[in-house]
């Protein structure tokens, strides 16, 4: 694992098949190229978790979520009033566009600095917490790399402040928006 800094992403030349570590909001996150099968592939594999089980999405703008997903009016003005932020909005997903999801797909914008230089440089990633599959999430770089050392191609040092609260999840898929998980976000 490559420790480096949000200045140092233009050394990246790709992420293609690639793992990166870096704060969100609520806690480390790992994420891969939304669009890259091989990078999805690791981060399955890495945390032992079930092929069914999609990954999030996480966007940097309302524009980058549009071209994924069918965003009607209501969805949003709730993402407006709460993105950036810990809401994560289950959606139906646009025809033809990434082939490693089925018909939808969880997205969110997180409200971390760090978090949205990272997708700014790189594009959309297909994200997740830092641990193995229905484990306590890792909290420092220390535990991180002792944990996957061998499995994370780069991990962002800077410091970040984490709400260690997970987003709330609601899905928007259909005309009645459900609550899955309730996070700090209250609809």
């Amino acid at each position: 694992m490559e420790r480096i800094t949000v200045q140092d992403l233009p050394k990246i030349k790709s992420l293609k098949g690639k793992i990166i570590c870096f704060p969100t909001d609520t806690v480390y996150g790992i994420g891969a190229l939304a669009s890259d099968s091989e990078g999805i592939e690791k981060i399955y594999k890495m945390k032992h978790r079930e092929a069914k089980k999609p990954l999030p999405i996480l966007c940097s703008t309302i524009e980058q979520v549009k071209k994924i997903a069918i965003v009607d009016e209501a969805v949003e003005k709730i993402m407006i009033k709460h993105w950036p932020g810990a809401l994560t909005i289950i959606l139906n997903k646009k025809v033809n566009v990434l082939p490693n999801y089925q018909s939808t797909v969880a997205v969110r914008i997180p409200n971390e600095q760090i978090a949205l230089d990272t997708i700014n440089y790189f594009s959309i990633l297909a994200t997740t917490s830092v641990n193995i599959s229905g484990e306590k999430e890792l909290s420092s770089i220390e535990e991180i790399a002792n944990e996957f050392d061998d499995v994370i191609d780069y991990c962002i040092i800077d410091s970040a402040k984490f709400s260690k609260v997970p987003s709330t999840i609601i899905d928007a898929t259909t005309f009645d928006i459900k609550i899955i998980r309730q996070g700090s976000v209250i609809i």
